[in-house]
């Protein structure tokens, strides 16, 4: 799975989750950028880059864990929650084998919210959060700082 095909998928998936109500390309010159907006009309804006290896061994299991899709319903919902429901949206479609989810590290690294998705065709996909837009907004508010709650 490419960097486009994953930002197709989650363009397709993410209206799917209870709360979203639209994602898309992000309109600035991020070639896989993804923007999710919440009903209410905040956003969380991500940048999808990737690499291309040989693919994994897989030793056990039949790939990736399984992530339950969160409810992202209500006024205030932490980033870490949508992370947590794009993770899961990725992986329901098949592929993908390994997941390490930034948020749920014991020390998060700089960009806080995302994940690296492991592909069983060798591609490791790396989703992170640029920022987040509260409604009315039309930019994330503090890019590469993104607030914990839209």
């Amino acid at each position: 799975m490419t960097p486009a095909d994953l930002q197709q998928l989650l363009i397709e998936r993410a209206p799917g989750i209870p709360g979203i109500t639209g994602a898309g390309k992000r309109d600035d010159d991020s070639p896989y950028g993804l923007t999710v907006t919440r009903e209410g009309g905040g956003q969380v804006w991500w940048t999808i880059t990737g690499a291309s290896g040989p693919a994994p061994t897989i030793t056990t299991g039949d790939g990736a864990e399984s992530v339950d899709v969160p409810d992202l319903r209500g006024s205030s919902v932490p980033v870490a929650l949508v992370e947590q429901a794009l993770v899961a949206s990725a992986s329901a479609a098949g592929g993908i084998v390994r997941v390490d989810r930034y948020s749920t590290r014991p020390d998060p690294p700089a960009v806080r919210y995302g994940a690296m998705l492991e592909c069983r065709d060798g591609w490791k996909l790396f989703l992170s959060c640029y920022g987040t837009a509260r409604p009315g907004h039309t930019r994330p508010e503090q890019p590469y700082q993104p607030l914990s709650h839209i």
